[in-house]
């Protein structure tokens, strides 16, 4: 079955107009049996689950569950629940009513004689409407549109029992019982013997109301379900979720300049995208790092230094200032030099095998005798199409020290209140004594949070005055965020 929207401009009148067909031949219609042999549910992403779930509503979940069961246990036993065993079922509930013994049908009689006295009053002789009361339905689907849901209020109540009503949990408790009531249904259809059809479930944004933790169990208990015929569409915005995805099932969509394309790494072979760049990827692609899959534009660093300097400098210290988050732009800290494997989603040469969105790869360069390392070489090899490398002239800290007198000044200060133990605190000193420090990650990450709340103005340090001293960006790192943003 394919599925086309084709732009339809007629004057005043302009729309997307859906072209659905089956076979390889356009207009060819999908003859009716061929439908009914498709079930789907959808779960959108506004669903109203207490509207949903309540009884005797339109559309009720709970009732199409109940609709659908063709069996039940009983004890130890499995009963059969086929159409003649539900009528029955019904019949006997609803021959109460009927029974001159009990009580609901007097009542029934004294309302209808009630009403019938009043219409014979105020209408004409022999012309006036009579009615004739009875209790609603006779149908097991009757019965089951009431069948109401309650939260227990006590596991283990001492007393009598509370309840809270549907509309009392919180939105994400009542999305789980929600889509739990759907899976009931939908699971019973498959399990059906008798009703081969082809059965799927449409989820659009499971993560709503929903904290990473509850993401994580909801969406690892729907891949346990993939065995069991049911066949699971999920949208999401939720980079949880998309890190316990398996990289096969997942197919990226990106706008780019109004026109929607599709990244799928199932479209992907050994050559672009091998084994071992798909075993290194899994391993890294934490909730932080899969954000990059929703981002405009992508910024690969090596380090803490870099993840935590660059918004900060971007918005504060260029001379044409860029928002990094207001662009949607996401620094992704790769925890070394290991760019390849994330590089190679966005160099490919064939444009449906790299993702649309571009990517800065800031590395540093580190010089010997003015030749660069040969781990710098490597990286500058991973240049092409949406991928752009950067290198610095020496290393971040080295080089922002170097960039300017007042960079220095504010670096040196930074440097002092840090280590006030140090025997280099007076007088000036050089990048190399700077470099000589900073030789840990931690030694890097404690400068870097300083910096960065000096430059971004949260840092009441008396020695500097940013209204006199301009702290000044390497012309490499411009140029990366530049070609990143597209401005």
């Amino acid at each position: 079955m394919h599925l086309k929207y084709i732009w339809v401009d007629r004057g005043k009148q302009k729309y997307f107009k859906r072209e659905v067909w089956g076979g390889d031949n356009e207009n060819q219609q999908i003859p009716y049996e061929a439908l009914q042999e498709i079930f789907f549910t959808y779960l959108d992403p506004l669903r109203d689950a207490v509207n949903a779930l309540k009884p005797y509503s339109y559309n009720n979940k709970t009732a199409q569950l109940f609709n659908e069961l063709t069996s039940f246990k009983k004890g130890d036993d499995t009963e059969t629940l086929n159409s003649e065993i539900k009528q029955k079922m019904a019949s006997d509930l609803y021959s109460v009513f009927e029974d001159t013994q009990k009580n609901w049908s007097h009542i029934l009689r004294y309302a209808n004689d009630k009403v019938n006295t009043h219409l014979k009053g105020t209408g004409i002789s022999n012309k006036y409407p009579e009615i004739k009361m009875n209790y609603k339905g006779r149908k097991y689907s009757d019965v089951i549109r009431g069948v109401e849901l309650k939260r227990p209020v006590f596991k283990e109540p001492k007393g009598e029992q509370e309840y809270f009503e549907i509309f009392q949990n919180g939105l994400g408790e009542n999305n789980l019982i929600y889509t739990s009531v759907v899976l009931g249904d939908l699971l019973n259809r498959c399990e059906d013997a008798d009703l081969q059809i082809y059965n799927a479930l449409l989820v659009e944004e499971p993560e709503a109301h929903l904290h990473p933790q509850f993401q994580n169990t909801f969406f690892n208990y729907l891949n346990k379900l993939k065995d069991s015929g049911l066949q699971i569409f999920i949208t999401s915005h939720s980079p949880t979720i998309t890190a316990k995805s398996s990289f096969q099932n997942i197919t990226i969509l990106q706008r780019k300049k109004d026109r929607f394309h599709p990244f799928s790494f199932s479209q992907l072979d050994e050559n672009d995208f091998s084994t071992k760049n798909r075993k290194h990827l899994r391993k890294f692609l934490d909730t932080t790092k899969s954000q990059l899959f929703f981002a405009n534009g992508v910024i690969l660093v090596e380090g803490i230094a870099e993840a935590i300097l660059l918004p900060v400098l971007s918005k504060y210290c260029l001379d044409v200032p860029v928002d990094l988050d207001k662009e949607g732009i996401e620094i992704v800290n790769v925890g070394g030099v290991a760019f390849e494997h994330f590089a190679k989603l966005f160099n490919n040469k064939s444009a449906e095998k790299r993702l649309k969105s571009k990517c800065t790869l800031i590395t540093d360069s580190d010089p010997k005798n003015g030749v660069i390392s040969a781990r710098a070489k490597k990286a500058q090899g991973l240049n092409g199409k949406n991928l752009k490398v950067v290198l610095s002239a020496n290393t971040l800290e080295h080089d922002l020290f170097e960039n300017s007198e007042d960079n220095k000044k504010i670096m040196q200060i930074i440097y002092r209140f840090l280590h006030k133990g140090s025997a280099k605190l007076k007088g000036d000193f050089d990048a190399g004594t700077l470099m000589k420090k900073l030789k840990s990650n931690q030694d890097k990450g404690e400068f870097a949070l300083e910096l960065r709340d000096i430059l971004g103005r949260d840092s009441k340090n008396e020695e500097i005055d940013l209204k006199k001293m301009k702290f000044k960006v390497p012309q490499y790192i411009s140029d990366a965020i530049s070609w990143v943003t597209e401005k």
